[in-house]
């Protein structure tokens, strides 16, 4: 078994397979029973997609036959393992909500549309308008979805011990990925605030949005003329969400209100709203809303650069940066760790962050900068160039690694298990549980 197990499995548990590809084969396969799982038929057409998407997927341009048979093989196996773990998820009564599937559609279909390079490719690549495709990406989706709860169900415990990690290392060093350069910061970010002509100014706005309201204008009209959300256009409707999907304030507000009754002003991080529930499900509310954004002006972000730069100042003078961090930094996530974050690959920063460590070294400081989101200071606590995993310097990744590796061993074997106890068509295909 290698460490990079087929890609198909992967694909399929994922759902990827819902939306195959419609390339290489697309037009050169004609429709028959390929296989069958208990009641559940594979078409011929759906294993040319599925060996279509993973050619795509591992970027192989030219396949030789013994590659396709290969792959074939592969996804058949795959179809037929779905087809069995989703009967498991059946009698297991195991469900998954539509508000994750929702979430796992819109980041999968975000990633096929960056892969074909735009919307407009996609429409042109399947032959159908987006809204079709999320359709029937949906289904896959939840599909897989579905599967991943009967694996975390069906994982076992496992352990490695010292001697399994260097055995796995020696046995798979060789497709261990290269580690990427990682950095470990520690970082303060300042609040620019407000000044309060700035309240005063966004306050009236909301006021006289009140009192169109008050005079019996729609609220959907006033919110495309006042409102300064993105929501605006669509007459400030948010759409149905969740105890905890919203800012606290804006939150316990709206859940005071009964469908069609219509808020004070509200305060949030974000500005002044006006509130108006639409409709209620147990939990879930439907709601509009008119923002007056509280945003600082030139001079506020002027005063709070000037007061960075004494923190600046201090930090290059000896004071301690966690000390500052407690005391001035807004990021909740960080401060109370004096500032600092989580070791990431340095191409996963923001690119304002990767553009301000650009020549620093360990130990060095980062000059204040601006971001939308206020004005930062960093610290390099920990930068790693990019280098080949080995046990001396990454030993609790190839830790990680090789426990992975155990529990999906153990889980692919209780996979094979399954097999034995469903009714497959042709019965040769049996063989592919062992490959």
């Amino acid at each position: 078994m290698k460490l990079k197990r087929s890609t198909i499995f992967y694909l399929l548990i994922l759902g990827y397979l819902s939306l195959c590809q419609q390339a290489l084969f697309a037009q050169e396969v004609i429709d028959s029973i390929c296989a069958i799982a208990d009641e559940e038929i594979i078409l011929e057409s759906e294993v040319g997609y599925g060996i279509s998407s993973v050619i795509l997927e591992k970027g192989i341009k030219r396949p030789t036959d013994e590659q396709l048979s290969v792959i074939r093989s592969q996804v058949l196996n795959a179809y037929i393992t779905q087809k069995i773990l989703l009967a498991r998820a059946d009698e297991e009564s195991l469900f998954v909500e539509d508000r994750q599937v929702d979430k796992e559609l819109g980041r999968k279909f975000e990633q096929v549309v960056n892969q074909v390079g735009g919307e407009a490719k996609l429409e042109e690549y399947f032959g159908r308008p987006i809204r079709q495709i999320k359709r029937e990406m949906r289904k896959g989706v939840m599909e897989g979805l579905l599967i991943d709860l009967v694996r975390r169900k069906h994982l076992v415990a496992a352990q490695v011990r010292r001697q399994d990690v260097i055995a796995f290392y020696e046995l798979h060093k060789a497709e261990l990925p290269v580690q990427p350069e990682r950095v470990q910061l520690s970082h303060i970010l300042i609040e620019v605030k407000p000044s309060e002509e700035a309240r005063r100014m966004a306050r009236e706005k909301i006021m006289k949005a009140m009192y169109r309201l008050q005079e019996g204008v729609e609220f959907d009209s006033v919110a495309m003329e006042f409102s300064e959300d993105p929501s605006a256009e669509f007459g400030g409707k948010l759409g149905f969400t969740n105890r905890g999907d919203l800012v606290s304030s804006f939150e316990e507000a709206a859940y005071s209100l009964e469908p069609g009754e219509v808020s004070t002003v509200v305060e949030s991080p974000f500005g002044f709203h006006i509130i108006r529930v639409i409709e209620r499900q147990g939990e879930r509310i439907s709601t509009q809303h008119i923002l007056a954004r509280l945003t600082a002006n030139d001079d506020d972000w002027v005063n709070t650069n000037h007061f960075a730069a004494d923190l600046f100042d201090s930090l290059k003078n000896g004071a301690d940066f966690a000390t500052l961090a407690v005391n001035h930094s807004i990021d909740n996530a960080s401060k109370d760790k004096g500032g600092k974050l989580d070791l990431m690959p340095v191409e996963q920063l923001p690119d304002d962050f990767k553009t301000a460590i650009i020549g620093k070294s360990n130990g060095d400081f980062v000059e204040p900068f601006r971001t939308e989101f206020g004005i930062h200071i960093l610290r390099i606590d920990n930068l790693i160039p990019a280098h080949s995993l080995t046990p001396e310097t990454d030993w609790e990744l190839l830790e990680q690694y090789a426990l992975n590796f155990k529990r999906e061993e153990q889980f692919q074997n209780w996979v094979k298990s399954q097999w034995k106890d469903h009714y497959i068509w042709p019965e040769s295909l049996r063989e592919l549980a062992n490959n």
